[in-house]
């Protein structure tokens, strides 16, 4: 498969695809063995199919290529909202048990953070990107943030939902980005296909010119 990418991938190997095909079917098709005008409407349908099967071909790769866009900005949109939560919970452990803290609420919010952070350091150590932070890991919050606002509150679990959905969106991505056997097959040959169709097409032109003017 890879020998064959890199084949199709080489204009050179394209263009003389397209050279050998084009003289192949002038020599059998046009000078030796001459084929009728019936036998000509015949070879349509074999450039056709055969173009037909390389703009398919072309399509999957654009999807593709589209599909690797998304991932590359789901993944960085996970990074940057995951960055934000993780900032959130660095943040407010500083401000309940850096020095100058209050105490009651202020030290269970901190034993809160604390935990909330080791469990954060451990969910990214254990597990691959991206990672899955549960839809309830802020439980408790309200019970041990007295000393926070009801809209930081709000931010910091619209940190975890924006995550949440972003990581959505790129295991979404990840699954578009994979591609069958037979997909790959296509679109490797897909130059190659198209050089192929052109070069019959080539004949055909050459062929029925020939024939009307006899």
């Amino acid at each position: 498969m890879n020998r064959l990418l890199e084949a199709s991938s080489d204009p050179l190997v394209v263009f003389l695809a397209f050279v050998l095909s084009t003289s192949i079917a002038h020599y059998f098709w046009v000078f030796k063995r001459p084929l009728s005008l019936k036998k000509w409407r015949l070879v349509d349908y074999m450039w056709l199919s055969l173009a037909a099967i390389s703009i398919y071909g072309f399509v999957e790769e654009a999807r593709f290529f589209q599909s690797q866009m998304a991932q590359e900005t789901s993944r960085m949109t996970s990074e940057r909202t995951q960055s934000a939560l993780e900032n959130w919970f660095e943040v407010y452990n500083e401000y309940a048990c850096g020095e100058g803290a209050g105490h009651g609420g202020d030290v269970q919010f901190c034993r809160w953070t604390k935990v909330k952070i080791s469990a954060l350091d451990l969910i990214n150590e254990n597990e691959d990107f991206p990672v899955d932070i549960p839809a309830n890991f802020l439980l408790g919050l309200d019970e041990v943030a007295a000393g926070i606002s009801a809209q930081e509150r709000e931010d910091v679990a619209e940190y975890l939902s924006a995550y949440r959905l972003e990581r959505e969106h790129y295991l979404e991505a990840s699954k578009n980005v994979r591609r069958s056997e037979i997909s790959a097959l296509i679109v490797a040959l897909a130059p190659l296909l198209f050089a192929l169709a052109i070069g019959i097409k080539f004949a055909k032109v050459t062929g029925e010119y020939r024939l009307t003017k006899r």
